[in-house]
């Protein structure tokens, strides 16, 4: 059995198994529906407006394709924000793995790192968000339907 550095021990194998497995199951489901269009902005629904987000999901579909220009069009940030997610993703998975819980989850010196680079990049968003509605670099993002 695993102790880590405050003394606390590990789950049993089968909890740590069981719950990483729901974990990447709910992570899958939430791709899924995400890359299926079923998770509507709901500032945008709200305000007919796009929100500092808007369009980063669009933004990794088009890089999946290749179209770099989509990329840049609806939101150049998406991708980096996306690929840090994932990484977190993967952090929590192997968290559970190990401990069965999320303990080690962004933790340490690249847990620090990535909650610096989400921060900065959700400051960059919604620069370019008012940036945009001052009419620069193409105006606003379209609401998707």
């Amino acid at each position: 059995m695993e102790v880590s550095a405050e003394g606390a021990t590990a789950a049993p194998r089968p909890v740590r198994i069981r719950r990483a497995a729901a974990a990447a199951l709910g992570f899958a489901a939430a791709f899924a529906l995400l890359y299926a269009g079923a998770f509507p902005c709901v500032f945008a629904k709200l305000t007919q407006h796009p929100c500092p987000g808007c369009g980063s999901t669009r933004s990794v579909l088009a890089l999946l394709h290749g179209d770099l220009h989509g990329v840049l069009a609806f939101n150049p940030f998406g991708p980096a924000i996306a690929m840090l997610l994932g990484i977190l993703g993967v952090q929590t998975l192997v968290s559970l793995l190990r401990w069965g819980d999320v303990r080690d989850a962004a933790s340490g010196r690249m847990g620090d790192i990535m909650k610096r680079l989400l921060l900065v990049l959700a400051v960059l968003e919604v620069v370019l968000w008012i940036a945009r509605f001052l009419g620069m670099f193409g105006g606003p993002v379209p609401v998707a339907d």
